[in-house]
């Protein structure tokens, strides 16, 4: 009774506690819409900004629910692109010089200083901020008239929602828009939606090149496009590794057993015609680098898990070289097929990637996200060597944080009477930036007998991370003998995590001492 009547006080406070840095200013995202009066405003602003969508109305009243919305994508896109709203019943001699003649609206998009397009999409949030995080993109599966039947989900959150709400049978492709395969299998996977639809089936597809899908890409560990997952009560039962077309797809929802799961399928890099990479071979090795004064080439094998992670950097890397018109080229070559190629230029391990300049070799690259990619290929300057490993946090030695696993985990925290537990992956970057912090904090508290930190490592020890509800990283909960737990959303600095548990303590000492008095 005395046990349950201070873990219920306890649970209450911290409950009622208020969030470390409550009192920070709330930022309410407002409209950017550029102001436009002259032709020559409107001409410097070309000048200055590569990405412009400029929407003109002759009747703002008639027009002001797209106005509305055109403001709400100003606000997302800051920073990403420019917009601009032209009353052309205001301005008629502006819209006259541009020979623009809405009616009563025309929304047309500039690049890099000139004209490229009129808008031809929906005019939504969703679709118009997309629009201009890729102007030169192709229509959104969404928004193709093909796509009708299958179910677009925005982000992460909303599939897992519909998992919990809707135990029919489904499909979900999870793509990107620059992949090859991905467009090659949009429409056999649309026609086998509407095929399946009468019958309660679902096909659903995810844009995992979203910034808002991230996690997906994380949970899902997608390392190939397009990965297509099947599940079954709202659990994941298998991936589908059948064919590429509609009537493969249609024969295995009716009957996914009757299809067998095929082990370490790898797909062909090099089979992709609609990539913008330059597959190598030993043949036309040479000839194509003597093509070419800059050549970046990544050597790789297909069952790399590192290559595979870092193809479609690869080739949004290339598809931005394209659209940016940035000389050289990105090529491949498959060293299991090519190996006296990869034996010339002693690789060792892979992906490797090697610069070259007119057929020469130069030096290697470090970089594995596309934006460094594209800037190295931009002004090709000897990258410094890659830095040295990163030690394992459980084995760094200044540090008084408690690592737990699978097999301590309960056992230990069962014996805590305060414990904040940080969930985290080593290559999580919020995870590196909290590191330091949480460590300053454990070893400021290590004489505090009854208070713990400690850390689990999510990549290994996946059992007691799924247990806790896991999500992202980095989570932080409180722990109190296992029968108290609560989600800290406090800040990550060294004296937000102090403070919390010096007040949870202070909270749990004066709870006891005012039940004795009572008692």
């Amino acid at each position: 009774m005395y046990k349950n009547i201070v873990i219920s006080l306890l649970f209450a406070f911290i409950l009622w506690m208020p969030t470390a840095g409550a009192g920070n200013k709330v930022h309410i995202k407002t409209n950017a819409i550029e102001d436009i009066i002259e032709l020559k405003d409107f001409k410097k602003l070309l000048r200055t900004k590569t990405n412009v969508l400029v929407l003109f109305t002759i009747n703002v009243k008639q027009t002001a629910e797209h106005i509305k919305i055109f403001k709400e994508v100003s606000a997302e896109v800051r920073g990403t692109g420019s917009m601009v709203i032209i009353d052309c019943a205001e301005k008629k001699k502006l819209c006259k010089k541009l020979k623009v003649a809405p009616d009563p609206i025309v929304l047309k998009h500039f690049k890099d200083g000139e004209y490229h397009k009129d808008y031809d999409r929906q005019i939504s949030l969703n679709s118009m901020v997309n629009f201009m995080r890729d102007p030169t993109g192709d229509l959104p599966w969404e928004e193709d008239p093909l796509g009708k039947d299958v179910l677009h989900f925005p982000d992460y959150l909303a599939f897992m929602k519909h998992l919990k709400r809707n135990l029919k049978p489904l499909l979900i492709m999870l793509y990107v828009p620059w992949c090859g395969f991905c467009k090659r299998l949009r429409p056999e996977f649309s026609k086998a939606a509407t095929e399946l639809k009468p019958e309660g089936y679902v096909l659903g597809a995810m844009d995992v090149e979203r910034k808002e899908n991230t996690l997906a890409r994380k949970v899902f560990n997608l390392t190939g496009f397009p990965t297509l997952i099947y599940f079954e009560n709202g659990q994941l039962k298998q991936h589908y590794e059948g064919e590429n077309n509609k009537e493969a797809i249609v024969a295995f929802m009716h009957d996914p057993a009757s299809v067998p799961i095929k082990q370490n399928k790898e797909f062909d890099w090099s089979s992709d015609t609609n990539s913008e990479i330059v597959h190598l071979t030993r043949q036309g090795f040479e000839p194509a680098l003597k093509d070419e004064k800059s050549v970046l080439v990544m050597f790789y094998a297909p069952w790399c898990g590192h290559c595979k992670r870092l193809k479609p950097e690869y080739e949004k890397a290339a598809v931005e070289m394209k659209n940016k018109k940035i000389p050289g080229i990105l090529a491949a070559l498959d060293v299991t097929k090519e190996t006296s190629i990869a034996e010339q230029f002693k690789v060792k391990g892979y992906p490797t990637l090697k610069y070259f300049v007119n057929a020469q070799y130069k030096y290697d690259v470090h970089m594995r996200e596309a934006e460094k990619l594209v800037e190295f290929m931009k002004d090709p300057k000897e990258p410094p060597p890659p830095p040295p490993p990163e030690t394992p946090w459980e084995e760094e030695e200044d540090t008084n944080v408690l690592f737990l696993s699978d097999q301590t985990f309960n056992s230990t925290l069962k014996r805590k009477k305060h414990a904040l537990v940080m969930f985290y992956a080593p290559w999580c970057g919020h995870c590196k930036n909290t590191r330091p912090e949480f460590n300053a904090a454990a070893n400021a508290m290590r004489e505090e007998s009854r208070i713990v930190f400690a850390a689990v490592d999510c990549t290994r020890d996946t059992n007691v991370c799924s247990s806790q509800g896991v999500r992202g990283y980095p989570t932080l909960k409180y722990f109190s003998y296992l029968k108290v737990k609560v989600d800290y959303h406090g800040g990550r600095k060294r004296e937000d995590f102090i403070a919390f548990l010096k007040n949870v303590s202070e909270s749990s000492k004066s709870s006891q001492k005012q039940i004795h008095e009572e008692l």
